[in-house]
């Protein structure tokens, strides 16, 4: 988990076991289209896009459509077998704390900044929208996102990872 995700959670006041498998995906987006463009990804610049919503127990993140241009597209409607790949969290591996929202808080509402359409930021991250995708994990490491690196190994010219080939490089 980066520090952006834990400051857009913070952000809203939720924990991150209330938030839908949907929902992650919009923050891990957010947070890797702003690095790519070399914008520092802080909360108040994702609540310009997105606003929470609650829905069967879970919260999530929405797109803003009023007065607000979108920064991606094509958002994962669904994710088949989820529930074979969900897994509880250890309170002792977060690395912050968070604050548990009791459904009786209602959904968090935060205003939004009234001057972003001349931020620089802004124009730079609606300028092309880009299509929410899974991310390899080197992707998110080069991205600073992650610091899990599977070694590559360079044999006759092509570069071999644990899982496949990636292409023919040259032998170095």
């Amino acid at each position: 988990m980066s520090k952006f995700v834990g400051e857009v959670l913070n952000g809203y006041g939720l924990h991150i076991s209330q938030i839908n498998a949907l929902g992650l995906p919009r923050v891990t987006h957010f947070e890797f289209i702003c690095r790519a463009q070399r914008i520092e990804p802080t909360f108040e610049k994702f609540n310009v896009f997105y606003y929470v919503t609650y829905t069967r127990g879970f919260y999530s993140f929405n797109s803003r459509t009023s007065g607000v241009l979108p920064c991606s597209r094509n958002p994962p409607k669904s994710l088949h077998d989820w529930k074979q790949k969900f897994f509880y969290i250890r309170h002792g591996v977060i690395p912050i704390d968070m604050q548990y929202r009791s459904k009786s808080e209602g959904v968090p509402r935060v205003n939004v900044s009234i001057a972003f359409t001349d931020e620089e930021w802004y124009k730079t991250l609606t300028r092309k929208s880009t299509p929410m995708i899974q991310l390899e994990e080197r992707v998110l490491v080069t991205a600073g996102m992650s610091l899990l690196w599977v070694p590559v190994v360079i044999i006759w010219g092509e570069i071999f990872t644990k899982k496949h080939t990636v292409g023919n490089r040259g032998v170095r």
